[in-house]
């Protein structure tokens, strides 16, 4: 299956646009996509415009609609695959290559149109897999003005993986820690 990396959001909360950041050798956008690279068949980066910075090894999407929402970017990346896509925020760096290929396994075994971690108590959409069998459901969510992942999980059937069973693979429990802030990208960066 392919994996898509979603860096088109707002960044309200950082200042500034995340996917640009330094991270490791290069941006955050090219970290997530090196690491996925050699996982996925494809990687795709959806962003709103051509970024001015590079990529790493990825296929550019350009969502189609002006307005931020990550299921703007979701709808767009299932539009270009055949049936499943392992979705991933661009401000999730810390997610493991062990809980992506279990993520990515439980999806191949399920019929269930998502498979999303739940950490934390909090479901984990931006660190999932999607299929193309949620496209009606997201387009219709779209129109409506209904933007909430979890809610468009909930809708389709999303099989959940549990806490347990990802942390069998990530003891460390920070597989899902998020940059939304310049502290949390600070404390996150340091272990880049």
């Amino acid at each position: 299956m392919p994996a898509a990396v979603l860096a088109g959001g707002a960044s309200r909360r950082m200042g500034r646009a995340k996917a640009a950041l330094p991270y490791g050798a290069g941006t955050l956008l090219e970290h997530q996509t090196t690491r996925l690279e050699p996982l996925f068949a494809e990687v795709l980066a959806v962003v709103k415009e051509v970024p001015a910075f590079p990529l790493g090894p990825a296929r550019l999407l350009l969502d189609r609609e002006a307005a931020h929402g990550a299921l703007h970017g979701l709808v767009r990346a299932l539009e270009e695959v055949e049936d499943r896509v392992f979705v991933l925020g661009v401000d999730l760096p810390a997610l493991p290559a062990p809980v992506i290929r279990q993520i990515a396994e439980r999806s191949l075994a399920s019929a269930a149109a998502a498979v999303l971690p739940r950490a934390d108590g909090r479901l984990q959409p931006l660190a999932g897999v999607w299929r193309r069998a949620a496209l009606p459901a997201a387009r219709r969510r779209l129109d409506e003005g209904r933007l909430a992942l979890h809610e468009l999980a909930a809708e389709v059937g999303a099989e959940v993986l549990e806490e347990p069973a990802w942390r069998a693979v990530d003891p460390s429990g920070t597989a899902f820690a998020n940059l939304n802030t310049l502290e949390e990208y600070a404390a996150l960066r340091e272990r880049a």
